[in-house]
């Protein structure tokens, strides 16, 4: 009975046979201190399979791992770029917000003048700055506010922000004005020679 044969492997256009993943042999970052030492190459794990044949310690000095020290050192320094980043657009925010809250005309219509100029953010956060050092009110106005974002991923939409701030004016104002109305419309009364309901009376 003739047994079925095994399927012809597959040929790359070279005409060489793929290695498969898992015979390949495995990178590692460093070897250990007695393949080291003979100069040979390690296959890494523990014990590597050349301690293991020799049966001989196998000990990996994680210190002496070049790479992986280029690849912390790489790592830490974008880090710390990106923080520099952040910090940076957290004062070009924090400004702009600032100088709406707390500055005048003049100083929110420079502001838009100069986004609408079409700068860049570095021109735009150096003329923020400006506006921060030489008005105190825009500065003190930045030191209160807190950059935290508290609640769900889904921010409120533009019309339930409105939706919640009240435009009206304060009973004070209103009252204000009432008063005011009623003064002037006194005066009128006065100099038209039509005197007041009050005044028929006296």
């Amino acid at each position: 009975m003739s047994q079925p044969l095994a399927p012809r492997p597959t040929q790359n256009a070279d005409g060489t046979i793929p290695v498969s993943a898992s015979h390949r042999p495995r990178k590692i970052s460093t070897a250990c201190g007695a393949c080291k030492q003979r100069k040979t190459r390690c296959t890494g794990g523990h014990p590597c399979e050349a301690c293991a044949t020799r049966r001989s310690p196998c000990v990996y000095d994680a210190t002496s791992d070049q790479r992986r020290k280029i690849a912390n050192q790489r790592n830490v320094q974008e880090l710390a770029d990106t923080q520099i980043q952040l910090e940076r657009h957290k004062q070009l925010l924090g400004g702009m917000i600032a100088i709406v809250k707390a500055g005048d005309y003049d100083a929110n219509s420079d502001l838009n003048r100069v986004i609408r100029s079409g700068v860049d953010l570095s021109q735009l956060a150096a003329h923020v700055r400006n506006e921060c050092r030489s008005n105190l009110a825009i500065q003190q106005s930045f030191d209160q506010i807190e950059f935290i974002i508290d609640g769900p991923l889904e921010l409120p939409s533009p019309t339930q922000i409105l939706s919640g701030i009240n435009t009206d004016p304060p009973p004070s104002t209103l009252s204000r004005g009432s008063g005011s109305n009623s003064d002037s419309s006194i005066e009128t009364q006065l100099l038209s020679g039509n005197p007041t309901p009050d005044a028929r009376r006296s």
